[in-house]
Order: C-alpha cells, then sequence, then structure tokens
C-alpha cells in the first residue's frame, strides 16, 4: 500500500520558486535589512530565523542546475548566460551585501554555478578524470572567492555522479551540507522532484537574482 503513495509532486518549477523564496528571506536578513524593519530585539531573533530558512534554497539551486544541465538541449547557450547573469548581478551582489560597487574578496553565486557547469561538461566528456574535474572546480570557486567556495562544486559533483543512485546522492549531499544543519531541509523538496519541468517563466530564475538585490538595496537606502 506504502508502495502506491505518490511522493514526487514536485516539478523544477516549484523547487525553482521554493529556492527563490529562500533566498529572499535569507537575503533580507544577510543584507542587513531585517534590522531596518524591527528593534534590535526582534531583528536579532528574524536576522537567525531568515538565516535558517535561507539554508534550504541553495542545494537546491544546485540540484536544478544538475537537473538543468542534464536536459538542456544547449550547453553553449547555458554557459553564455550565467556568464552574462554573472557578470549583470556583481554589482548588485556587491551593493547588497559589501555597500560598494565592486568588492574582490567575495563574488556572487552565479560564478559558482558557472564554474559547476564547467565542470559537468568536463566530467560528462572525461568521465574517468571526474575526481580531477571536481578537485578543478572546487579549487576555481574558492581562488576567485565565489559564494560557497568549494562547496558548490563538490556537491554538484556528487549530485550529478549519484545522480541515478538517490540514496548515495542524499548522504553525500547530507555530508557536505553538515557544517549548515538547516540545509538538510532541502533533501525533502529536491526528493519530491517529479522529473518534470512544470510551468515557469524561462528566464525568472536568471532575472530574479539581480533584480531582487537591487530591490534591498533600494528599500535599505529608503528605509534609511
Amino acid at each position: 500500500m506504502l508502495g502506491k503513495i505518490k511522493i514526487k509532486f514536485f516539478s523544477s518549477a516549484i523547487l525553482k520558486y521554493i529556492a527563490m523564496v529562500t533566498m529572499l528571506i535569507d537575503h533580507i536578513g544577510a543584507s542587513g535589512l531585517i534590522f531596518l524593519m524591527f528593534n534590535i530585539a526582534v531583528s536579532m531573533r528574524m536576522y537567525y530565523i531568515s538565516r535558517m530558512i535561507g539554508r534550504v534554497s541553495f542545494p537546491i539551486y544546485l540540484f536544478l542546475l544538475v537537473e538543468g544541465f542534464v536536459h538542456t538541449k544547449n550547453i553553449k547557450k547555458y554557459i553564455i548566460r550565467l556568464t552574462l547573469f554573472a557578470i549583470l548581478s556583481e554589482v548588485p551582489f556587491d551593493m547588497a551585501f559589501w555597500g560598494g560597487f565592486f568588492n574582490m574578496q567575495h563574488q556572487n553565486v552565479m560564478w559558482s554555478l558557472l564554474i559547476c557547469v564547467i565542470m559537468l561538461c568536463g566530467i560528462k566528456k572525461y568521465p574517468d578524470f571526474s575526481v580531477i574535474f571536481v578537485g578543478m572546480g572546487c579549487f576555481a570557486a574558492w581562488f576567485i572567492k565565489s559564494d560557497y567556495e568549494y562547496i558548490g562544486p563538490l556537491a554538484v559533483g556528487c549530485m550529478y555522479l549519484f545522480r541515478e543512485r538517490a540514496v548515495y546522492k542524499n548522504v553525500a549531499t547530507a555530508i557536505i551540507f553538515s557544517f549548515e544543519p538547516p540545509a538538510l531541509f532541502s533533501l525533502i523538496p529536491m526528493n519530491m522532484y517529479n522529473g518534470e519541468k512544470g510551468k515557469s517563466l524561462k528566464y525568472l530564475f536568471y532575472f530574479f537574482y539581480p533584480v531582487h538585490l537591487l530591490a534591498l538595496v533600494l528599500i535599505k537606502k529608503i528605509l534609511r
């Protein structure tokens, strides 16, 4: 009877919405906006809550990246899109979190995703050297100081290599993100993925990242 219960009912579109909403909640706290909305006591509690909720978003984005890589019909366009939006997002990212137009010490998450896709291209073409490509991806992300640094390529490598082995993939993801336990809740919606695309605007995910960062910057300026 239990085997007949359908638990895989989340399309990639639904997962994107979950990731975007939890990321927005996270960034409201991380950007400092939360401290302009409430008194200090309430703001501190809301800050920690928002950051915990936000831990769910990154593993889901990485999971969707792997699925996107597997199903894309044109990997070159995929890489070009990520590159363009990584460049487009850098100034909003630095303004939202670092208070300036450019900060060499930390790069936005789109660069992490771009490195991951390039890494997957290498793994797909030369599977016998998968470990080497994962290592190179981790080093590249660490070297440019992209968001989450080596965690992104390491998690994507495991998600891709264990894509057909759910237990291994879940265990590997749990170990990689064990340093922030709230991120483990991302495994719930990820394991409810039904393999379908669902209904979503094609470029919503890409535009949402820089646009919501700019919105946070503007709202902070208004409240100040």
